[in-house]
This record gives structure tokens, sequence and C-alpha cells, in this order.
């Protein structure tokens, strides 16, 4: 095979442009690392350039450059070979060019009529972004010239067209390297080597030029010989994919304008335009957010594949069905995005033109206002509600909860809408209420909630108005729906009422969450009867005054008990149980007691106070009765919060009606130590203290663990014995109970259990020895039989006071043995 022989300059005569295909690989020649290479190649250049003209003179030949036209009409030449050479080639046709003062002629040979290079690639769009901004710049000679010191890579770098996040683009970043590299052996020469690159008849650098399809090849057998061709990433290939999908979209698109171009421009141009710049320049700052690999690819696909997800969800909402396949594909545990295929979202539909409206509008509010600091900028300077950098950086490195999605939904759906921005904090504070309050663990309690968010932003109403009106709010927890009603209504009837309700609502407890305290004010009690709260001003001022001070008391306590109960010996806890059972139940006989902060087994969401103090059902509300009885009993003062409390225990022990349960856990602070996670088992039969939050793990009995408490105070009533333990136990098969020992020096030991509804004391003798006359007598003397075992005494007893008495007794006895 042979081609025709043609310089750089002439090939453009043949042509209407030359592309670098989408399956080569990036520029390499110009790659920091390949700097022998690069040396070597511009040297040969240079020496052939600086040729005297004369009769023996030969042209450097650069071998082939195959390729072929896009298709038989076309002029456009696919290079399958030669990539490298041509692309140093036209960057140093620019450079002599611009050095020299002939920016116009090199346009007028390597720049289309509408402006775009006639060289150009199609690896990445921002490459072909950087080659047409380059040919339509205005170098001065001088620029150059007179610059060595000062490389030609920062001054590009700084010119007002150059896109920071071309610097991510590894062409870009070599054509940047190599124009650098001819600066640096060019740079005295410039005069004379532009014009002879212009030189047909007697040229200086040619190749040989051969079109491929001619001799009967095909792309693919080139592509096996010569194996040029470097895999695209999964973001490259996905936005491959997804710009030819743009490109085919034939329904119109909003208005898109583009500040180089005049009048408006069609969502393929759009898009193309912007992924390459400033989206790119949004997400270079944050490319290490998901992973070190120096680039963007996974965190903007991260956050397309949310907006995939949405968008699917969205538009399939009447199929249940169809919302299970879509779920199962796109979300993993917990809420993470899964990473589906091509063809899986092609099977799911998930390509559409609605899909890449909504992805341009969002990512559009996110870059309209720049960044900060290589930070978004923020359209709220508070982050209560919402943080908008935090939540960003969540769902780029697809760190983002359920609660997380539907915020950031949220948020962007309102200003999608161009309404006033003083009314999003509005908006996004009653979202924050109904996400925060709401449990959402599950992928159809997700889209559940989506749906709803995305009918309430379509409502023809500011958010407050909405709910005063009575709006349905489905998906979100119905106890907080009502909340936010009631509120909407007190925020909108004054500054005082808006005021005090944030301020409540921001307290680290109650976190948006403040039905106990219109429920203690009466307030719940007025909107349920008349549906609002338009009450008199006499009235208005009663109800101000109560739910300030029922939220300065809970505000108080939960300061105080906030991280620990512990911290003022669970006086709360113990306090309110004197009013009556507050606890959350697990199972039929598994009680809470609100007492540990644990975040193990879905304390914080089922076993909290929280829990108990939200708007809910008869039974929640009558527990909230006893929170109120606290507040309310004369003895309760914030002024000294454990010395009230621990008054109205001690008052509650004089109660002789209370159940022996409660009055132990009212007396005796310890056993709430026991339970690590609050648990305890009570039923008729029993009452157990789980050291977690099931009788797998250790636990102890209640009673007989109130009696070690006791018994421990009045160790030396227990003499000639000098040890109380307490041994707990980790199945149902064992008791758990008090062991007695040392005694003498001998094997002797005392056992307390109460396997059943009595107390069982057991007299043992470790060694199994015959028992001494006397202490037998003792032992039958203080009503302790034979057990099975000829090594075991056993007595019963009904209450701890017969235990202790008895117990004490025995050992009064003992201590005359011992004497003798």
């Amino acid at each position: 095979m042979s081609g025709r022989s043609l310089t750089f300059y002439s090939l453009f005569n043949q042509v209407d442009s030359v592309e670098i295909p989408i399956l080569q690989r990036d520029y390499a020649q110009g790659r920091s690392e390949e700097e022998e290479v690069r040396t070597l190649f511009l040297r040969s250049l240079f020496n052939a350039l600086n040729q005297q003209d004369g009769p023996v003179r030969q042209p450097l030949d650069l071998d082939f450059v195959y390729g072929n036209y896009e298709n038989s009409e076309s002029k456009v030449f696919s290079v399958l070979d030669g990539q490298q050479r041509l692309t140093t080639l036209f960057l140093l046709h620019w450079y002599l060019a611009a050095a020299n003062g002939r920016l116009e002629d090199f346009r007028a040979q390597f720049v289309s009529k509408d402006g775009q290079s006639r060289f150009t690639y199609k690896t990445r769009p921002s490459t072909t972004e950087f080659f047409n901004a380059l040919v339509a710049s205005d170098f001065v000679k001088g620029d150059i010239t007179n610059s060595k010191k000062i490389f030609i890579s920062k001054q590009i770098i700084d010119c007002q067209w150059f896109y920071l996040s071309w610097k991510q683009d590894p062409t870009v970043q070599a054509c940047l390297c190599m124009l650098d590299a001819i600066q640096d052996m060019f740079a005295d020469r410039e005069n004379d080597f532009f014009e002879k690159l212009l030189v047909i008849d007697k040229p200086f650098i040619t190749f040989q030029f051969l079109d491929l399809h001619s001799f009967g090849l095909s792309d693919e057998l080139y592509i096996k010989m010569n194996a040029r061709g470097k895999p695209l990433t999964v973001f490259e290939n996905f936005k491959a994919k997804l710009e030819q999908f743009i490109e085919s979209c034939a329904e119109p698109w909003p208005e898109y304008r583009l500040s180089f171009r005049e009048g408006k421009v069609n969502g393929y141009d759009y898009f193309i335009h912007k992924i390459d710049t400033d989206w790119a320049d949004l997400f270079w700052p944050y490319r290490n957010v998901c992973s070190d690999d120096n680039t963007f690819d996974d965190e903007f696909m991260n956050f397309f594949r949310l907006i995939i997800m949405y968008q699917c969800l969205l538009n399939n909402r009447a199929s249940t069905d169809f919302l299970t396949q879509a779920t199962d594909a796109l979300l993993g545990d917990q809420g993470r995005l899964k990473e589906p295929s091509l063809s899986k979202y092609e099977e799911l539909n998930c390509f559409n033109q609605n899909l890449i409206i909504r992805f341009i509008q969002i990512i559009d509010l996110i870059c309209d206002k720049g960044l900060k600091n290589n930070k978004i900028r923020l359209y709220m300077a508070e982050t209560y509600y919402y943080a908008e950098e935090e939540t960003f950086k969540r769902i780029i490195s697809n760190g983002a909860s359920y609660d997380d999605k539907l915020r950031f939904f949220a948020f962007y759906s309102y200003l999608v809408k161009g309404e006033d921005l003083g009314e999003l904090k509005n908006w996004i504070r009653v979202i924050y209420n109904l996400v925060e309050n709401t449990v959402t663990d599950s992928a159809s309690k997700f889209y559940q909630a989506l749906f709803v968010i995305d009918e309430l932003s379509k409502i023809d109403l500011p958010i407050l108005d909405a709910l005063k009106a009575d709006c349905k709010v489905p998906a979100f927890l119905q106890a907080q729906v009502l909340e936010e009603k009631i509120k909407a209504h007190l925020i909108l009837k004054s500054d005082e009422w808006h005021e005090v309700i944030i301020k409540a609502e921001k307290h680290h407890f109650f976190n948006g969450q403040i039905g106990c305290i219109l429920n203690f004010a009466g307030i719940l009690d007025f909107y349920r009867k008349y549906k609002h709260c338009d009450w008199e001003d006499t009235f208005n001022k009663q109800y101000f005054e109560r739910f300030n001070r029922y939220f300065h008391s809970l505000s108080y306590v939960f300061n105080v008990i906030g991280k620990s109960s512990s911290s003022i010996g669970y006086a709360w806890e113990r306090a309110v149980l004197s009013k009556g059972v507050y606890c959350t139940s697990a199972t039929w006989d598994r009680l809470n007691l609100l007492s540990s902060r644990s975040t193990k087994s879905n304390i914080p969401r089922d076993h909290s106070w929280r829990r108990v103090l939200r708007i809910g059902d008869e039974a929640i509300e009558k527990k909230q009765t006893y929170v109120k009885a606290v507040l309310d009993d004369p003895l309760f003062t914030t002024n000294n919060l454990a010395v009230s409390l621990q008054a109205i225990c001690d008052e509650a022990l004089h109660n002789t009606e209370l159940d022996a349960w409660r009055h132990e856990l009212i007396k005796h602070k310890e056993l709430f130590d026991c339970c690590e996670q609050g648990f305890i088992s009570h039923n008729a039969s029993e009452t157990i203290l789980l050291g977690k939050s099931q009788r797998n793990h250790y636990h102890c009995e209640f009673f007989t663990k109130a009696l070690e408490l006791e018994l421990q105070a009045s160790k030396n009533l227990i003499f000639p014995f000098t040890l109380i333990n307490y041994e707990a136990v980790k199945s149902r098969e064992e008791d758990a109970g008090i062991v007695i020992k040392v005694f003498d020096k001998k094997d002797y030991l005392i056992e307390i259990k109460r396997p059943a509804a009595n107390f069982t004391l057991y007299f043992k003798d470790v060694s199994q020895a015959e028992y001494p006359d006397k202490l037998k007598y003792i032992l039958e003397n203080h009503g302790f039989n034979w057990g099975g075992d000829s090594s075991v005494f056993h007595n019963g007893q009904m209450n701890m006071q017969q235990v202790k008495n008895k117990l004490f007794n025995l050992c009064d006895a003992l201590k005359g043995l011992q004497d003798e």
C-alpha cells in the first residue's frame, strides 16, 4: 500500500476536518512522563525546519497516517493511526503562527466558517471545547516571544476563556505540556519557521496519507492490528451514551443559552458544553470526596444516578410492580445507590427528555451561584434545616441516607419553581420536620415520601398556608403532620408565636417535634376540637405562657439528661415512674425504661423520650400525663433539678399502693445501671433486668438484685459472712441470684434466688462435708430443711423484708457457732 505525500497544511485542502475518534486514547506525546519521546520528536521537527533550502534538501517524512471518512459523502477524516504526530503538528502550527503574528493566516486554513477548529477530538467534549477556544484566542506575538520565562501554558490557563476543569482532561493537560516544550525549543526561531510549514511544492515535513476504506480495510481490522484504542471509563461510556441520547431528543427544549452563543441553544448543545465546562468546574474541587483517583468521574456518576433514580420513580409512580423492580435495581442497603449498567437503565426506560431537563435544572441551580473557596455557594445562610454543602458531599460520595435524598429533592424542587427565596426557609423547615420525625427505612417508604414531596411542591400556595388549609400529607408520620398543621396556624398568627416555636424546634432534644408542649399547653385539645387556633386574645396570652413554661421545664430537663440519665441518678425516670408506668413496649412483656442513650436495638427510634412525647394515640398521651404531672408537681423546680426530682421520688415511696417493682426502681437508682439498653422483662410471674435487649445476654432477677443492694448497705448484719456477690446469668434455664460467702475459711455459703413468686434461701457446704450437729440444729431451728442434696438446706420466704429478717437472724445465730 502507498499513500499520498501531504503536509499538515495541505491535508486540510483535501478534507473538511480531521477528528480523533472516540475509540482513540488521549493525547500521550505531551504527557509529562513522555519527556524523552517528546524531546526527540520535537528535535526532529526543529532540525527539518532549520534546514537551508537547496537542491539536496529532503523533507522529514513522518510515515503513514491511516484513517477513513465517516461516511461515503463526508469529508471528515477520522484518524486511526497518526493521532500523536498530527496533534503535535497542529500545536506547532498554532504556536508558530501566534509567535509570528500570523494567527489570521492560521485561522484561514484551520478554522471553519462557523468558528470551529477543523482539527478536533471526539474522545471528550472538553478537548473539542479547548481546541475551539484555542484557535479563537487572540494571542499577540509579544505575549509569547517576550515571555520565554513564563510558560505559555500558564498564560493560556490565566485566560478568561480557559475553564479550570479542562486541567483534568488528560489531552488538554498533554497539549499544554507540549506547548511549553515547543516554546522552549522554538522560542528563538519563530520568524521563518511558520512560513516553512506552509510550503507545499518543496515541503519540509510530510507524512503518507492513507484512506483505509479505499483499500477495503475496516476499522476493526486496524484496531486489532494496531491495538491503539484505549478503553473508556464507566463515566466516559455513560457520558458518550447520554450525549447520543440527548442528540436524538426531538421534543422542544426549555430556553437554554450559552454566553458565547447568540440566541437560544438546544438541550444537546447546552449539555455537551456545560458538562465539560461549568459543571466540570463545579465537581473539580470535590473530585476526591468519593475516591482518591483525582478525577470527579465517581462523584459525577453518583450525582447523575440520583437524578435518574428520582425521575424513574416519579415517571412510574402509578405502577407498584414497576417501582419494586426499579428500586431493586437502583437502590441498595439503607438507600445507597447501586451502579446499574447502561443496559439496565435502558431496560427500565430511564433515559428520557424529562430526566435531562430535571438534571439540568438541578445542576444549574447548584452552579449558578458559582464556587466560593472551592465550595458551592449557599442559597441559605442558616444550615439547621438543610445543610447544602454537607448534603451535596454526601450525595456525590454515595453516602446519602434516605432522609438526605428526600431533603435534597425537596430543596431543589422548590428552587426550580423560581419563587421567593423568603419562602424557601418555611418550605425546607416543614420538610425537615416531616422527614426527621418519620422513619424511612425501606425503598417503598422512600418513594412514597418522594411522591408526597413532589405533590406538595406543586401546590400553588406557600407551605404554611397549605398546611393551615388542612392539605393532605400522606406517607409521613401523621402525628407529625398534625403537629405541623397546628404550628402553621400559630406561626401565621404572630411573630411572637413564630419565634418561640422555632426556638423550641431547634432545641437538640425536640429537633422539630414539640407535640408534647402543644399538648401540655392545651393547644392540641383546642385544635382537635375546633380545627383552628383562632382563640380570643385573653386566651392567647394563657396559651403562650403555658407553652413557654413547659418548653422551659422540658428543655432544662433534657439539657441535663440529654447525654446520660445517670448524671442525676436516673432521677427523672424515677420521678415520672412515681406518677405512672411511662415505659415503651418492645414485646408483650418487655418494657424500656428510656434510661439508655445507646444507639443499638433502634433505641433512639423506638425507645426514647421523644417517642413518648410526640402526639399519639390515647395510650401514648396517657403516658404524657405522667410527665406533665412531674412538671406540675409543687416539688418540681429547675433551680435545683436533681434535688427536686429526688424529693418527688422520696414522697412517692410513702405511697403504700405503689407496685412493688415500681417502688424498688424508684428507691434504688442502681437498678437502672443493670439495664445497659434500658430493657426489663416484666409479667405477673417475674421481673428481669436485661443487660442488653434479650435474655441471651447477662441478666439479673429484679427483686434479688434489689435485695442485694439493700444487703450491701447492711453488710455488718451478715457477719460471720463477709462477702456479698450477685451472679447474673445468660439463659432462661439458670436462675440469677445473690451469693453470700467467706465464713471463717470454711466452704459455707448462702444463695438467695427467686425462681417464681417467692424467694428461696439455700445454705450450702461447697466441700459437701458432713455438717456439724450444732450447725444442723441452727439451720433447722431457723426453718431450713434438707434439700434433695444432702449438702443443701433451703428455706422459702414471701417478700424481701422476710428474707432479710430470716438472713439476719440466721447470721446472728451463726456468730455464736464461730465463737466456739
